[in-house]
């Protein structure tokens, strides 16, 4: 009887990397994580701007850069509009993150009334001149607003108090939903989880602190997309007032949220 002899099975060297081709029909990481920031950020503003049961953004497939007709005359080096913005975005000064670039130009346009630019508008001059104006007084504008926020709410919380003689957690439930404050999802998300916090070390259970932790849960993802933005600042201005573990907190939020 003869013997088979069968060939080893192939494995991966030792000195194999990867390979950087972009898989055909697919945009590369990069754009690609781009792209995802764009839609997710284009969502959130809308759902902002016009409702909580507004529907997500949904991108034209056109925009991919791919025809609607799949044939094999079709050209397939088309570039796609992601790929020429973010290009543009790449090629800015002072602007080598087109992501972050994209979340700052959303984060300005939720406290404005300026139309939703579109793909091919996002790296227009004017978008790369607001970007630059607001990075330049950035500093000044979060220690403002800490400053504004914090006295707006401890007003509200010493008049609740003894006024009307509610308990801190109560005071601070009713400055947290009250809007004519206008405090920011950040705000609200460290005050309501440090007065939880703080309720819970000195035995207080009960109701109160769970209000105060779900009304934290609300704000988390808002709270987690104001603070990436530039963590060091609001670290150095707003101090212990962020929970020590958020910025490991906030990135992996902002990421799932940003995957889905």
């Amino acid at each position: 009887m003869t013997r088979r002899r069968f060939s080893k099975a192939p494995t991966i060297g030792t000195g194999s990397r990867a390979s950087n081709r972009t898989v055909r029909g697919e945009l590369p990481h990069d754009v690609q994580r781009f792209k995802d920031t764009y839609v997710f950020e284009r969502s959130v503003l809308q759902r902002f701007r016009e409702g909580a049961d507004t529907s997500s953004y949904k991108p034209s497939p056109s925009l991919d850069g791919k025809s609607r007709w799949d044939t094999a005359e079709e050209k397939t080096n088309i570039v796609s509009a992601w790929e020429n913005a973010h290009a543009k975005l790449s090629r800015a000064q002072d602007f080598t993150d087109p992501c972050k670039f994209v979340r700052i130009l959303f984060y300005i346009l939720r406290g404005s009334s300026i139309a939703i630019p579109t793909v091919s508008q996002v790296a227009a001059p004017n978008m790369l001149e607001l970007i630059g104006e607001f990075l330049q007084d950035k500093g000044l504008s979060i220690r403002e607003q800490f400053v504004s926020e914090n006295q707006r709410a401890e007003a509200s919380i010493r008049i609740s108090q003894r006024g009307a003689g509610h308990p801190l957690s109560l005071s601070v439930y009713y400055a947290l939903v009250d809007s004519r404050l206008g405090l920011s999802p950040l705000f609200r998300y460290c005050l309501a989880t440090e007065t939880a916090k703080k309720l819970r070390l000195k035995g207080c259970e009960g109701e109160d602190c769970n209000r105060l932790e779900r009304l934290a849960k609300q704000s988390e993802l808002l709270a987690a997309m104001d603070y990436t933005l530039f963590p060091d600042d609001y670290d150095s201005v707003w101090g212990t007032v962020i929970p020590s573990n958020f910025r490991v907190v906030a990135c992996s939020l902002l990421d799932d949220a940003i995957g889905q």
